[in-house]
């Protein structure tokens, strides 16, 4: 439903319906393997300091290690369980967990659940194209 404001038809997507993306087109990051990552926030929807995906992970599927010389990251686990390492730290989350990656910080994702991964990933700065994942 688009709203009307100061008597125009409001052109940025501002509202999303997680359970109904099949209309925005999906991809995989670099070194992502079983991954379905979707652009829900990002600069051809406004928004200039932040972007916010979402993705799913396959059971066995993964996120390789990797780091972002200037991207910080949060990762809400919406359903599904992976274990999930920062630097040296790994951690067993699950839906409701939130983790957050600094700058500059290696991580990996392993999805190790029965049922598929399924979370919002929320970056900034907004990634300036694929280059922003490094080995």
């Amino acid at each position: 439903m688009n709203h009307l404001h100061g008597g125009r038809k409001a052109t940025m997507k501002t509202v999303f319906n997680l359970n109904a993306l099949g209309d925005i087109p999906s991809f995989s990051p670099p070194h992502h393997s079983g991954t379905i990552d979707r652009k829900l926030v990002h600069e051809e929807t406004g928004s200039k300091h932040m972007a916010i995906w979402y993705g799913e992970i396959e059971p066995g599927g993964v996120a390789d290690e990797h780091f972002h010389e200037e991207m910080e990251q949060a990762f809400y686990i919406l359903d599904g369980e992976c274990l999930f390492r920062v630097g040296d730290q790994e951690h067993r989350l699950g839906k409701g967990s939130l983790a957050f990656v600094p700058a500059k910080q290696p991580h990996k994702v392993v999805s190790v659940g029965e049922a598929p991964l399924k979370l919002l990933i929320i970056m900034a700065p907004p990634p300036e194209g694929m280059e922003a994942w490094k080995r």
